[in-house]
């Protein structure tokens, strides 16, 4: 009879492979439970069974040979489908099994108990099962003792599911860690404007690509050269003279339009904004944006020329135009700009076609009209009206022959940022009549660009202050160039006040300390990753720290990106799941995994230093009836003060673990005699022999037996020294009990 698979079998058959525990070398852990089952329940088999696809294979077993059977005839396929011990009392009798050919040949099954070994999903990978070759029925007692001993290897499996675990936590950590990073460093190369470092020299330190392309150069052509030999000659002063401004501490930045020589003989006009950084006092270096305005620039020069052309056109010729009006309006009337003229008291006089488009008003409604009414917004009209007055009254006004940006008002009461340019005119028309005309354009094309451009350099930084992640660039003056709001959040560091100052500076003394070296080698040009502990209004965190230098063409390192991540999460639940797989969950005290571990290493420290080792092996004397007696909640709880008497016997260096059930061990490192472990031996007989206090004022006398391997050399395996600690249990109780054995160990 074949056991139905479950809708969940593809799950189950998936964590039973991820484990590792089918067709691997036998083990003792579990070889341990299995002796334990085939003695306790009384049968000649006991089986560990993992159930896959079209087998059983068994991980230990006792009194058979084979490692494994066809799926279709194991008991054991329908004993993982139960969530109580699943038993058959007399094989033959049982319609179920009675044909079954592990029944009517070998290994003769008649009687069978098995329970389920699920892992922490509740998927049942496998059994724990007994096998007799005679009918029989088990007792509550023995069903009760093959429930511990299927939770003893569930313990195991679990041990090994959260290693498991563990270590996938871990490797996610790193993966999202090269997530960031590849994340931080395409926001740097792909920002819309020319970055660079420049020297107080003029030399290009660093620059990314964005740079190369506005100048027309390439990274090798433009790192032998300074900005001096590429600015136009005509620039060259101003931008010098505010380079100095900065160095004699007069500014913190400067903004320019400039023009930047190409090596095919062009020219492009850029936006030039430098700040100074400064170290300790002394200036270092340049932190320069550049972006092209070239376009801009291009458009402003034609319509700068067009308003040169007509405003010197009215100034040189008006008297000859006074005989001409109709030739002044075509050309007026067809300006690009908008053309408006207004009498001392500012009324207009002259409105042509384009002041029409640009404001609204038709001329017939504009002329013989107060401009402040017409095109003013109300805020600004008062202080309007003020400088008429003073222009009227002393004939000078520091607005002429300016080029100003101002805010004028559409008839539909709409504003629009324009550039305006007021000039003069004696004698104006031959009125004998100072008249004032300026020329109007409307930018508000020109205000959406530089507004999109402000909101994509925001949009940027937006994206940097919202990552889950540290952000920084620090130059190799270990100077912050840049760092993002999670400084904030995370360290206590306010971003800007960071911006210009020393890491030494902006961290506490413990935190710089930490990174100091690490960062060193970074400037050194290599990538550094590692983990630390910082504590910000007494939240503690785990950072896993990135430095990645960064390379100027040439090879130098020029500054360090800092990139971290919070790993609290995953290195909390590493270390839970570290203690849970190495500590006996019932007791506290190290398991057989983490004995295991600390007895290879007594031994390789023995190997070394040539001093005694010794190991005890106890166990409580009729345990058995103890917990068949007073139960498995009061076995528990004699178990755990045994455990803690146990523990006061012995030093802080000794290594105290639970095997399994009843059993104990000790490892005993430095004692220079046998006589020494038989003085540690007594202690613990009379430490346990004490009566124990239990739960409902119950009082129990308590003994235990004791068996000490001492190893004067280093001359057993493990696992022999462990069988020699057996042995010499077994003598004591032999002995009568409630006593210990030392034995002295010889090389096998």
């Amino acid at each position: 009879m074949v056991a139905d698979p479950r809708p969940e079998e593809e799950r189950r058959l998936d964590a039973l492979k991820a484990l590792n525990l089918l067709d691997s070398p036998r083990e003792p852990v579990f070889d341990v439970i299995t002796r334990m089952a085939a003695r306790f329940l009384r049968t000649p088999i006991a089986l560990i069974s993992l159930v896959d696809t079209h087998r059983q294979w068994f991980k230990s077993s006792v009194g058979v040979d084979v490692t494994q059977t066809p799926r279709e005839a194991a008991f054991c396929a329908h004993a993982i489908r139960a969530n109580a011990p699943f038993i058959v009392s007399d094989a033959l009798q049982d319609a179920r099994f009675a044909h079954n050919p592990l029944v009517t040949g070998a290994p003769g099954i008649r009687a069978y108990a098995g329970m389920p070994l699920t892992n922490s999903e509740g998927l049942a990978l496998g059994t724990l099962c007994v096998i007799d070759h005679q009918p029989r029925t088990f007792t509550e007692a023995e069903l009760d003792t093959l429930r511990d001993l299927v939770e003893m290897a569930r313990n195991e499996i679990l041990s090994r599911e959260a290693t498991l675990k563990a270590s996938t936590l871990v490797s996610d950590g790193a993966a999202a860690l090269t997530d960031g990073a590849e994340l931080f460093q395409a926001i740097f190369e792909q920002a819309a404007a020319g970055i660079a470092m420049v020297g107080l020299d003029g030399a290009w330190l660093r620059f990314n690509a964005k740079l190369c392309s506005i100048l027309g150069r390439t990274p090798q052509t433009l790192q032998g050269i300074t900005f001096q030999d590429i600015t136009h000659p005509d620039d060259l002063s101003l931008d010098l003279r505010h380079v100095q401004e900065l160095l004699d501490g007069l500014a913190d930045q400067y903004t320019m339009d400039k023009r930047y020589m190409r090596p095919d003989g062009g020219v492009v006009w850029a936006q030039l904004t430098v700040a100074l950084v400064r170290r300790n006092g002394l200036p270092r270096y340049f932190i320069a944006v550049i972006d092209d305005i070239s376009e801009r620039k291009r458009a402003e020069a034609s319509l700068a020329t067009l308003r040169a052309d007509l405003e010197q056109r009215v100034v040189d010729r008006t008297r000859d135009l006074q005989r001409s009006n109709d030739w002044l309006n075509a050309v007026l009337g067809n300006a690009l700009n908008a053309f408006i003229c207004v009498d001392e008291r500012g009324h207009i006089v002259e409105w042509n076609r384009q002041a029409e488009r640009t404001l609204g008003w038709s001329r017939s409604e504009a002329l013989g009209r107060l401009m402040s009414e017409l095109i003013i917004p109300p805020g600004l009209r008062e202080g309007h009206e003020a400088g008429m007055t003073h222009l009227r009254r002393t004939r000078e006004a520091k607005v002429l022959g300016r080029r100003l940006e101002l805010t004028a008002q559409r008839k539909d009461g709409s504003e629009i940022p324009c550039e305006i340019t007021i000039n003069a005119l004696p004698d104006g028309l031959g009125q004998g009549k100072t008249l004032y005309f300026s020329f109007l354009h409307d930018i508000s094309y020109r205000k959406q660009a530089e507004q999109a451009l402000a909101n994509s350099e925001r949009r940027l930084r937006t994206i940097a202050d919202n990552l889950p992640a540290l952000i920084a660039y620090v130059d190799q003056d270990e100077r912050y160039v840049f760092c993002n709001r999670t400084y904030q959040s995370w360290l206590g560091v306010d971003p800007l006040k960071a911006v210009g100052k020393p890491v030494s500076e902006v961290l506490d003394e413990t935190s710089y300390a930490q990174r100091r070296d690490l960062l060193v080698r970074a400037k050194r040009g290599e990538a550094v990753e590692f983990d630390i502990e910082t504590t910000s209004d007494d939240e503690v965190r785990h950072l896993r720290l990135a430095y990645l230098p960064d390379r100027a063409e040439s090879g130098e390192v020029v500054g360090v990106f800092a990139l971290g991540t919070d790993v609290t999460d995953a290195k909390l639940a590493q270390h839970q799941l570290f203690e849970l797989a190495r500590t006996d969950t019932l007791t506290g005290l190290a398991n057989r995994r983490a004995f295991e571990d600390a007895l290879v290493q007594a031994l390789a420290r023995q190997k070394r230093s040539g001093l005694p080792l010794a190991l005890a092996f106890l166990d409580i004397d009729n345990f058995k009836g103890i917990n068949d007696s007073l139960g498995h909640g009061l076995g528990d709880e004699v178990l755990r003060t045994f455990a803690l008497r146990l523990t006061s016997c012995m030093r802080s260096s000794d290594v105290v673990a639970r095997l399994a059930g009843d059993e104990f061990v000790v490892l005993l490192e430095g004692l220079r005699h046998p006589r020494e472990a038989e003085i540690i031996a007594r202690k613990v007989i009379r430490a346990i022999s004490a009566r124990f206090d239990l739960t409902g004022d119950l009082g129990l006398d308590v003994t235990t037996s004791l068996g000490v391997a001492f190893m004067a050399q280093h001359t057993l395996s493990p696992q022999e020294l462990v069988d020699a600690a057996d042995k010499a249990l077994y003598q004591a109780k032999a002995a009568g009990k409630n006593t210990y054995k030392v034995v002295q160990t010889e090389g096998a």
